[in-house]
């Protein structure tokens, strides 16, 4: 038997061949041979750490030959082998890395291994270095997109999104388009910072490409933003306390995964304007308002002044009559036409005013004529853009099956599959204690109610009646009690005892402020539906009456509509219910009704015509304002939220009031 030995740096293999297979081997030379491709299982030889000679093996005995490896193959010791030829082959590298012996195995060395060309980083790499070095300059919500962007680029190993290696792509192209567009879309195209020459042909340097990448993955972030409604991100802290609603804004990484995904980035932009209805047709009547606010007419209002009477000159009267459309009459070269007189012509427009507004019809034009006269609806592309951004606040969702009170029209409607099943007025709070915008799910259906008082009403209104020792608390049927143990009102001390401290509630029953029903959605604003026994009020146009909760007229059908859907119950059942004695009965609803308590003052109806109605809480200048940038200008007011505190409370101990008008003018409900 002979053993060949392969060697290389810290590797020795030996194949050891069978006397009868050397039989017709020619006598050993002490050359180098090499075992036949068919003899050799192919083992992959590890690199040396450091190109090196090949060291020959010591002879073991005169039949033992050193033979250079293989490059990239070692053969196995347990295969069987083959004589091997006369003259050694020289052996085929495969791999870079793998030494390559000469024909002199003891003047062999390894080759040093090619080094590989670094690789480039993706241009992603390039934009988050880009938007490390913006972040001290940014507001908060930007903040937050580059922080997402620069997550976003790194996830997807810094490959661009809107560039390839020397230009914008075609879906940058059109992502620029669109947001130049935003103007059709109620927003300001000139909020987002877009690059110049976004062309397919454009070539641009790697740093260029870099600014683009990132201009275009920041507005088109910003837009989705403002899309949602994020110009004003919390209208409850900016604007209002009582406007507790919020943008529906969606996370930047969900963002940029949709539209890297999308193949049409323009068309993803637009799909993230609310999807409602009537968003849509406010915004078809905004871009024709736009086309004809240069043709408007004027609107004209009369100052204050002296009354204007029929027969007398005064300047006012020809503003009266270009408010009222009388024209000029045709004057004499003895007698020229004298705009400042007014006519008998003038006077008869005049009374026919009057008579149309619920006016004594005297033609006399006094502060109450004026007021009427300058309470001019102005439909503007203002007051549609803030009613468009309203929609962005709302839920995507309303429910297929929902409850629907808009306070400026001072109704409630119950919608069902997108038709209105029912309708009704409702009363809702006075302007300084509003009915709180926002959404929650109906619950509960009470019949014969209690009325708890909360702590507001207690301090600023039950109080000073108290402490004067008024009788409005017997004769409306209060209790007063002190952990859980009835208490006589008028044995208290109410010159240094709180308040806050007792329990106040009104029982059911006939005199209840609350009447036969109460419809609660639990919230923070503590405000419900209910009846009321104060009828008269649903006949005024404007009907801001209550303490914040929502005045229902005819509750039993609206509790007929809700328990009929949940409970399966007709209207004989709900009947009965509530002719039954005066005690307490809530019933649970079996799945919840969506509520939605709005501030629309704009609406486009089916005949596509707009309705408007006043805006009784200023919630619409305050958006108008807002949108402005001009948040420094609005009123916010006091948030209503806030706890009654003990400072308030000794403050009106200490003045202790007369509030003879509260309970009288306002116990038909809260």
């Amino acid at each position: 038997m002979r053993t060949w030995l392969w060697s290389v740096p810290g590797v020795t293999l030996a194949l050891s061949l069978c006397a009868t297979a050397m039989a017709n081997e020619p006598p050993a030379t002490g050359a180098p041979a090499t075992p036949t491709a068919a003899t050799q299982a192919p083992v992959t030889a590890p690199p040396p750490a450091e190109a090196a000679p090949i060291a020959p093996a010591a002879p073991a005995s005169p039949d033992t030959a050193v033979v250079p490896p293989p490059a990239a193959t070692l053969p196995s010791a347990a295969a069987p082998a083959s004589p091997p030829p006369a003259e050694p082959a020289k052996p085929e590298a495969t791999t870079a890395t793998s030494p390559t012996p000469s024909s002199t195995p003891a003047d062999s060395a390894a080759a040093p291994a090619a080094p590989s060309a670094p690789q480039e980083p993706g241009l992603g790499a390039d934009v988050r270095q880009l938007l490390a070095k913006l972040a001290t300059k940014l507001s908060d919500a930007d903040k937050q997109d580059t922080v997402a962007l620069a997550a976003f680029y790194e996830s997807r190993k810094d490959e661009p999104l809107w560039v390839d290696k020397t230009s914008p792509t075609a879906k940058a192209a059109a992502l620029v388009a669109e947001i130049k567009k935003a103007g059709d879309w109620g927003l300001d195209a000139t909020d987002f910072e877009l690059p110049d020459n976004v062309t397919a042909s454009a070539q641009l340097s790697r740093e260029k490409l870099a600014d683009v990448e990132m201009a275009l993955s920041l507005a088109a972030l910003k837009y989705a933003r403002h899309a949602r409604g994020g110009r004003i991100t919390e209208p409850s802290k900016q604007l209002s306390s009582y406007l507790d609603r919020l943008p529906q804004l969606r996370d930047p990484k969900t963002v940029l995964e949709e539209i890297a995904a999308a193949s049409e980035p323009d068309a993803y932009l637009r799909g993230l304007h609310p999807k409602h209805p009537q968003f849509e047709k406010l915004r078809q009547m905004y871009l024709e308002r736009l086309k004809s606010a240069a043709a408007a007419p004027e609107v004209v209002k009369v100052p204050a002044g002296p009354q204007l009477v029929p027969g007398k000159k005064h300047a006012s009267v020809a503003l009266l009559r270009k408010r009222l459309g009388v024209a000029l009459p045709q004057g004499t070269a003895e007698a020229p036409a004298d705009e400042t007189l007014y006519d008998d012509a003038l006077a008869k427009a005049v009374k026919e005013f009057q008579k149309e507004k619920g006016l004594s019809p005297d033609g006399i034009v006094g502060a109450g004529t004026r007021a009427v006269l300058n309470d001019v609806d102005t439909p503007s592309p203002a007051r549609l853009l803030a009613n468009m951004e309203e929609w962005r606040w709302m839920p995507d969702d309303l429910g297929k099956y929902h409850v629907w009170v808009n306070v400026p029209e001072f109704l409630i409607r119950v919608v069902k599959d997108d038709k209105v099943i029912h309708e009704e007025r409702v009363i809702t709070g006075l302007p300084d204690k509003q009915t709180p915008i926002f959404s929650d799910e109906v619950e509960l259906v009470t019949v014969h109610p209690r009325w708890n008082v909360p702590d507001s009403i207690k301090v600023r209104e039950l109080y000073p009646s108290l402490a004067r020792g008024g009788s409005y608390f017997e004769k409306q049927n209060l209790r007063l009690s002190y952990n859980g143990r009835p208490v006589d009102p008028y044995s208290v001390d109410w010159s240094s005892a709180d308040i806050r401290r007792y329990d106040v509630h009104q029982p059911p029953g006939a005199s209840n402020v609350l009447g036969n029903l109460k419809f609660s959605f639990p919230n923070k604003h503590t405000v419900y539906m209910h009846d009321t026994a104060t009828k008269g009020l649903f006949e005024e146009t404007t009907r801001a009456f209550s303490h914040g909760c929502v005045r229902v007229r005819n509750p039993d059908r609206l509790a007929e509509i809700l328990l009929g859907g949940d409970k399966g119950w007709d209207a004989a059942k709900v009947d009965a219910l509530i002719a039954a004695p005066a005690d307490e009965n809530p019933i649970t609803l079996d799945t919840k009704v969506p509520v939605h308590i709005t501030y629309f003052t704009a609406w486009i109806d089916d005949a596509g015509n707009e309705q408007g109605w006043k805006d009784v809480y200023g919630h619409e200048q305050r958006i108008k304002l807002a949108l402005e940038g001009k948040f420094d200008q609005i009123a916010r007011g006091p948030d209503h939220l806030a706890p009654v505190s003990s400072s308030e409370l000794r403050a009106i101990q200490a003045k202790n009031t007369s509030f003879d008008t509260f309970l009288s003018n306002f116990f038909g409900g809260f």
